[in-house]
């Protein structure tokens, strides 16, 4: 099995752990708090070893222009579907989420006219599509906090950011030698300085940060990022080569989603819908497929 196939599946493995580290442990942090010290951690623990590995930081314009545009995209992108997920009804929100790859796959045909082998294609699809439809079933039915379509658009516009900054991603990390070190800690430099501007703005700093009690949940989640952000991003660089590899990459980080479902059913005890279940297996089937296919 190639290297970035596994690189995939650890960054997998971190993003359920990252997710499950919140369910647990992190349940009363400030989210901006917590995503704030995810960043600075990485940046922390990258950039000196992008320094004495480059002897210094990138000095390419196109590199640190499209780390400026991916970092505002993103935090723009979380911001939004922030608000969907809080105000929306979850059962339209959720699943957006599942269509990332798909839309990524869409923005590497119409800028680079480069897609994936068919039977890879209509793997990943169908892999977001169970996904997708695994959400949507577990999700809650209340719909308490529906007041409109604005928020379904939120969701959706920033399933279309995410989608575009993936690919984006690959742009930097082309751009540049040790590109995946180099994008990882200078993105998380950039987004650190952004949450940390939103977060003294919002009093955060002053609410948390010197509270001993999260040190332990923060150290746990921030690991997680640190070791999903940086192995997908290892993983995109070593998959350059592929046709749509950057998308193989997210169709597999993504089936994290489902572990997430399978681990809250079996280990936490939580309540799951048969059909929630049954489509979440079928999402790691497909995506079982689709590491089989691309490693022949």
């Amino acid at each position: 099995m190639d290297l970035w196939i596994l690189l995939s599946l650890l960054a997998l493995a971190a993003n359920a752990a990252k997710v499950l580290v919140v369910k647990l442990f992190c349940r009363d942090i400030d989210s901006r708090l917590l995503v704030f010290s995810g960043r600075l951690v990485s940046a922390a623990v990258l950039l000196p070893v992008l320094i004495v590995t480059c002897h210094g930081l990138p000095m390419d314009g196109i590199f640190w222009f499209v780390i400026a545009i991916t970092a505002i995209l993103t935090a723009v992108a979380s911001v939004l579907y922030t608000q969907a997920v809080q105000h929306g009804t979850l059962t339209i929100v959720l699943p957006t989420q599942a269509a990332v790859p798909v839309l990524s796959l869409i923005t590497l045909w119409i800028g680079w006219s480069e897609t994936p082998s068919l039977r890879s294609a209509v793997l990943m699809i169908t892999s977001m599509v169970c996904l997708a439809y695994a959400l949507w079933a577990q999700a809650p039915r209340n719909g308490g906090h529906d007041d409109g379509r604005r928020f379904i658009v939120y969701a959706l516009i920033a399933a279309i950011l995410f989608g575009v900054t993936t690919i984006l991603d690959r742009v930097a990390i082309a751009r540049v030698a040790f590109g995946a070190l180099a994008y990882s800690a200078c993105w998380s430099l950039a987004s650190t300085v952004l949450m940390g501007v939103q977060c003294f703005h919002a009093g955060v700093f002053r609410l948390g940060i010197l509270d001993r009690k999260i040190a332990g949940s923060v150290g746990l989640y921030s690991a997680a990022v640190l070791g999903a952000f940086y192995a997908q991003q290892y993983a995109v660089q070593l998959s350059l080569s592929i046709p749509g590899g950057v998308v193989h990459v997210k169709s597999i980080v993504m089936l994290h989603l489902p572990v997430v479902i399978l681990a809250g059913y079996l280990a936490l005890k939580e309540k799951i819908s048969p059909r929630s279940l049954i489509a979440g297996l079928l999402a790691l089937a497909a995506g079982w497929l689709l590491i089989h296919d691309v490693a022949r």
